[in-house]
């Protein structure tokens, strides 16, 4: 739980800091569409964190979001080229395709021994392409359709804006339902077990294929849930929606404590990884410097452009991180056996038997 104490501390350093900044932070509008993107985040950042846990990867996760919003538009929207459905039908369809695409990357990696990077390498330009070919290279859109109050609409409306908008409803059950799987039930045992190492998993029973096929299958299906979520916030989806989404899972889930060689993390940490990444893209807006030039107050602000730099820094840092992390537990626990190496008593030599025969 210290790493997790220490990013919290993090967070609210950063929110403390931006608020000071610029008070508009705290203002409602911005509070909710934070909460709103930092709940579509965890969403598919709390499948990521499966499969890292379990020592994997998954590159696709963000081509599975966009295949998802693609599918919901072109079955059940009612624009040219689309086909009308129901949503009824629309999202299910889309969700089953997004769970059929874990299960078969699972299945690759763990029958034909493939790795996980070069199979979601694959899986994510091959499923960017699947829905740029059913968007036909254009974009389709929701019109007014109901469906835009997904996330959009929310509880407790006060001045025009819902307080608890529904995504972060779907967030809280999807948090609710990863923790209790990860630290509750005999699967979540096997996924840190897996992770932590494997051979060791093998040979105390574990079907690791089996254990590794369903985290692959949970992250897919976390894509595609935040994939109805984000097609019903934007409106409107093409292949690009979901480009480079993976990242930001990747680092919500190392920010929050997940290790990249596997065997640890929490759905808390999860949380808390996904908030700082929104905090710190909405902060890149957000944040100025208020100073008087020449008896004029001007304002500074950050520059967009450096958006990719900041957020690539951030996830060096975080790798660079638990990468001084392991070091120095590793040389802690090296300690550790020398000194009881040292302590122990040593053995005092048997007197030698007498010859009976």
């Amino acid at each position: 739980m210290r790493r997790e104490l220490g990013m919290s501390l993090v967070l609210v350093l950063m929110c403390a800091g931006l608020y000071i900044s610029n008070p508009d932070f705290l203002g409602q509008s911005n509070v909710v569409n934070t909460t709103r993107q930092i709940s579509m985040l965890g969403i598919f950042a709390m499948g990521m964190g499966f499969v890292i846990i379990s020592g994997g990867i998954d590159l696709s996760i963000g081509s599975v979001i966009g295949l998802t919003g693609v599918l919901i538009a072109k079955i059940s929207s009612t624009g040219m080229g689309c086909l009308g459905y129901p949503l009824w039908v629309g999202i299910p369809a889309a969700l089953a395709a997004a769970v059929l695409v874990g299960l078969a990357q699972g299945l690759l990696i763990t029958r034909l021994k493939l790795q996980p990077f070069v199979v979601t390498l694959g899986g994510m330009l091959l499923v960017r392409g699947v829905s740029q070919t059913v968007a036909e290279g254009g974009t389709l859109s929701f019109g007014d359709s109901s469906f835009l109050d997904l996330a959009n609409g929310g509880l407790l409306r006060v001045g025009g804006d819902a307080l608890i908008p529904y995504p972060l409803v779907i967030f809280l059950a999807v948090l609710a339902a990863g923790a209790y799987v990860l630290h509750f039930t005999v699967l979540g045992r096997y996924m840190y077990a897996l992770g932590g190492n494997r051979e060791a998993a093998e040979y105390s029973g574990i079907d690791v294929g089996k254990v590794e096929v369903l985290t692959y299958v949970i992250s897919s299906a976390t894509g595609g849930i935040a994939g109805v979520c984000y097609a019903s916030y934007i409106g409107q989806m093409s292949q690009l929606v979901g480009m480079g989404y993976e990242l930001y899972a990747i680092a919500g889930a190392v920010l929050g404590g997940c290790s990249l060689r596997g065997g640890e993390g929490s759905a808390l940490g999860i949380l808390i990884g996904s908030a700082i990444m929104r905090v710190i893209d909405n902060g890149i807006n957000m944040f100025q410097v208020r100073y008087v030039e020449g008896g004029v107050r001007r304002i500074w602000r950050l520059d967009p452009n450096w958006t990719f730099i900041i957020i690539g820094t951030v996830i060096l840092v975080a790798v660079v991180f638990d990468q001084v992390v392991h070091i120095v537990q590793g040389q802690r626990r090296a300690r550790r056996a020398d000194d009881a190496r040292a302590a122990a008593p040593r053995p005092i030599d048997a007197p030698p038997t007498a010859d009976t025969g």
